[in-house]
């Protein structure tokens, strides 16, 4: 266990600093994903959580990385939350997994692991042992769709119904009624990434997403730490980013990595310019048939369900919401803290709900 202030520095990397990197890169982790790697721990420490406390956990077979924060101390996953990916702690095997819950749960302090996948190796050994050493709060939320690449996936339209592969058709002719259209996949070298993925944030930002306050552009934790893991990524020649243009204007563009035998989708967005061709639509046919030529495995939606995706997907990784208050007082504590926190959050959406009651009746 290895447990230290966040400092980061210009020059040196803050999560190294406290557990060698060779320890994370040795370690053989089931079901592995891009949240499990170091260059995505490194960046979550390096932007959001500085003068914290970081707690790094390491057994044999096993690595979790936490930091603890709060006036009632709490051990939270890194990035979980602020990220809303579906992550959880790095394991070898079931005994691993075992020997990594013990550990995380002898701090004898509530644990918030966000929305971690559910019914993995960890997650399972988590929430049995949990329960029986203290309080779990478990509850399913929405999952994580994603595709089961194969050959058929090369011709994405071929898989859609005559009506679908129409309206495709349709879409790109509308688009190159404005213009010639093109698709980019970059695999950036670290000094291009951040000014590809500035031009992704840019396009993001010129949607829906910015009268929604949800692009990544009005999010500084968001935006801080994509920049990070993008030169990091770019490093490791994992980061992409691609863009559908038309003419020689950004319509569409994803933030992605290509790892694991996967291709992960960070964040989309379109340019409402071009909303009438749907050029979201047209990139994401165009990047799932490049993945799926590129022998990739499969292609993760990451995040959380939605209607567009159940047009995509038809497979969904399941997650839940996990928190964990041990029987003491930090423990009951803790858990006063997220109840009354949880009252005060539906008492603001009932009083919001009726001021609109009373805003439709004075308009009615």
């Amino acid at each position: 266990m290895k447990i230290g202030s966040i400092v980061p520095a210009s020059d040196a990397s803050p999560l190294e600093a406290l557990l060698p990197r060779s320890i994370w890169e040795g370690l053989d982790a089931l079901d592995p994903t891009p949240m499990k790697h170091f260059i995505w721990n490194e960046a979550c420490f390096a932007t959001m959580y500085r003068n914290r406390k970081a707690v790094l956990l390491t057994t044999n077979g096993g690595i979790a990385a936490f930091v603890r924060k709060g006036l009632v101390p709490t051990l939270y996953l890194a990035g979980a939350e602020e990220l809303a990916e579906p992550t959880e702690p790095a394991c070898a095997d079931a005994g691993a997994a075992e020997r990594l819950v013990d550990a995380i749960l002898d701090h004898r302090l509530p644990v918030k692991l966000g929305q971690p996948p559910a019914g993995t190796v960890f997650s399972d050994v988590f929430v049995a042992k949990a329960k029986r050493r203290g309080l779990l709060v478990k509850a399913p939320t929405e999952g994580s769709p994603y595709i089961e690449l194969d050959e058929s996936w090369k011709d994405g339209l071929a898989r859609f119904s005559s009506r679908r592969r129409a309206d495709f058709r349709r879409m790109r002719r509308r688009a190159e009624e404005d213009g010639e259209v093109t698709f980019g996949f970059h695999q950036p070298e670290a000094h291009e990434a951040v000014a590809l993925l500035e031009q992704a944030i840019e396009v993001e930002a010129r949607s829906w997403k910015s009268r929604t306050r949800t692009a990544i552009a009005d999010n500084k934790v968001q935006l801080d730490f994509f920049r990070r893991y993008a030169e990091l990524a770019a490093q490791e020649g994992i980061f992409r980013i691609a863009f559908m243009k038309i003419g020689t204007d950004i319509a569409a563009a994803q933030i992605c990595a290509e790892c694991d035998g996967s291709y992960w989708l960070f964040k989309i967005g379109y340019d409402e310019r071009f909303a009438r061709c749907s050029p979201g639509q047209l990139l994401m046919l165009e990047s799932i048939q490049r993945a799926a030529t590129q022998g990739l495995r499969r292609y993760e939606f990451l995040g959380k369900a939605a209607g567009w995706t159940a047009f995509w997907a038809s497979c969904e990784r399941p997650r839940m919401k996990l928190n964990y208050y041990p029987r003491n007082l930090v423990g009951a504590a803790a858990l006063a803290k997220d109840v009354a926190a949880m009252g005060r959050k539906r008492i603001s959406q009932f009083v919001e709900g009726r001021k609109k009651e009373r805003s439709q009746d004075g308009n009615g």
